[in-house]
């Protein structure tokens, strides 16, 4: 669902947002709000459970997207917390086979005769999905109908590794 609406500043500089807009996100008092800019445009989002640098999460997965032309994503157990090489929204709602997945915790490599999607919707399967051990169940998935070489799968390791530290 898309919604706009006008939002204006009060006299002490804070963004005046709709109830309508306040509703169509479920925001209550006290709850957070990420502004980000866009040239000459302000993006508000309600942040999630999980308060990670984006930019840099993006740039790790972009550098194992690069290295192996494959869509990653880093999910919690409910929801893609951030995804490179394919067109899923952050927040996008993870299956329930992958959540089950990621809240065993353990390295997943599926049967390609048994495939395990991301999301309720069948698309490109996931062909690994690697623990990223942190306070809450979030694991590094690497989607593709083929399986992964075993560099590719050593990349990924490394990645979730490397996420795994960087926001311990």
């Amino acid at each position: 669902m898309k919604y706009s609406d006008i939002c204006t500043l009060d006299a002490q500089g804070r963004i005046v947002i709709p109830t309508k807009m306040r509703k169509i996100l479920n925001l209550v008092n006290q709850d957070s709000l990420e502004a980000e800019l866009s040239g000459q445009e302000i993006h508000l989002r309600k942040c999630g459970e999980l308060p990670i640098d984006t930019h840099r999460l993006a740039s790790l997965l972009t550098i194992l997207y690069n290295s192996s032309r494959h869509a990653v994503a880093l999910c919690s157990d409910t929801q893609v917390v951030s995804a490179v090489g394919s067109f899923l929204p952050d927040r996008t709602p993870v299956s329930r086979e992958l959540s089950a997945c990621i809240q065993a915790e353990k390295e997943y490599l599926p049967d390609m005769s048994r495939p395990v999607y991301l999301t309720s919707c069948p698309g490109t399967p996931v062909a690994a999905l690697f623990p990223v051990h942190s306070e809450k169940p979030l694991a590094l998935a690497v989607l593709s109908a083929k399986p992964l070489t075993e560099v590719e799968i050593g990349c990924a390791r490394l990645v979730a590794a490397t996420i795994a530290r960087e926001f311990d």
